[in-house]
């Protein structure tokens, strides 16, 4: 019995002390520990005066961000009138004499409404054509028809009110809802801006569906770098779909408080300004060599980038400032070897204070 006391106090002793030595996280700072890491597809780059200018922006592209796909733009952008839209039609007989429909009074600020057939009266000529024909169209239409009945006349057709058409804005923005299209050509941008964009839309995943096709477009590459293609016009029918910004956060760890940062879409962030905000590192436990930032980008996508700075130097606390921070990052903070020594002996001490209090129990029975 004695024996089985004594094996079983000693082996909980051996479990304590393998878990205190385990419960440490730590990355080498030394240029020579690093080395090893290649292999690994680690790259640590030590940032300095020399290359903060290579380093300063990110040139980052989300792992969970989609390829695009953006649709492609009629050419000309041509407005299609459709039912419920009110017309003006106006028609010159001569200079001095006008025939119109709408061309005073309530006519005017009513215009001519195009039924649910797609049609419209028009004196003399009778149902009128207009669902899907542009105003061009149906002004031609007009003019050939009414030589029957005036010499020369001079038609003018235009949209009094647009009714027809509509896109969909959905999503994380300020205002979802219907758009109204027009014959002025209305690109993704210009509809996000009157929805209403938030700092919670990810900018960078647009969803546009047009006729039963998916389109996933990039709107912040137009909107940082002026790709074109990625501000697409926006057709009737179409449906924009916003999503949450879901990756456009940072996570600190180490010698330094646990924290989840969220970071705004539009204001970069520095390595500086994410040290503050946690309440920097702690003096006593980290060692200010080692403050790394994990980043993966496309030129590591089965490993991932470490940038380090040495706070040591007061030089580096305005690199730092400089260094802008990735969506997804990590901060980590190591602790100082004296920290890592302090927390394996106080590993080792514990467990053989409870090994030497059991020994005693065990020597007593």
């Amino acid at each position: 019995m004695r024996n089985g006391i004594k094996r079983g106090a000693i082996l909980a002793g051996l479990v304590l002390v393998l878990a205190g030595c385990a419960g440490q996280m730590r990355f080498p700072v030394s240029q020579e520990a690093q080395d090893a890491l290649a292999d690994q597809n680690i790259n640590v780059v030590r940032i300095t005066t020399d290359n903060i200018g290579q380093y300063r922006t990110p040139n980052y592209r989300s792992n969970r961000a989609k390829a695009t796909n953006p649709p492609g733009n009629p050419s000309p952008y041509t407005y299609r009138v459709g039912p419920g839209d009110e017309l003006r039609v106006m028609v010159w007989s001569d200079p001095e004499r006008t025939q119109a429909a709408g061309t005073g009074g309530s006519d005017t600020e009513r215009g001519i409404i195009v039924n649910e057939q797609g049609q419209f009266f028009y004196p003399f000529v009778g149902a009128v054509r207009a669902s899907g024909r542009s105003t061009s169209q149906i002004r031609a239409d007009l003019t050939d028809q009414l030589r029957n009945f005036i010499s020369d006349p001079q038609v003018e057709v235009s949209v009094l009110r647009f009714n027809a058409h509509q896109a969909t804005v959905t999503g994380v923005v300020g205002a979802p809802g219907p758009v109204t299209i027009t014959n002025v050509p209305q690109r993704l941008l210009d509809v996000l801006n009157k929805a209403g964009m938030t700092a919670d839309g990810d900018l960078s995943n647009v969803l546009v569906r047009r006729k039963g096709a998916a389109h996933n477009v990039n709107l912040k590459a137009f909107i940082d770098h002026g790709d074109t293609r990625q501000n697409p016009i926006i057709l009737p029918g179409d449906v924009v779909n916003v999503p949450p910004m879901r990756d456009n956060k940072i996570f600190t760890f180490g010698e330094i408080a646990t924290q989840e940062i969220a970071l705004e879409t539009d204001v970069p962030v520095s390595l500086t300004e994410v040290l503050a905000e946690v309440g920097g590192i702690d003096r006593i436990r980290a060692d200010s060599r080692g403050i790394f930032v994990f980043r993966r980008t496309p030129m590591t996508p089965e490993g991932f980038d470490v940038f380090q700075f040495n706070l040591h130097s007061a030089t580096a606390l305005v690199l730092a400032t400089d260094f802008k921070m990735a969506p997804l990052d990590i901060v980590f903070v190591t602790n100082d070897p004296i920290t890592r020594w302090n927390d394996t002996v106080g590993a080792l001490v514990t467990p053989l204070t409870g090994l030497l209090q059991v020994r005693s129990i065990v020597d007593s029975n």
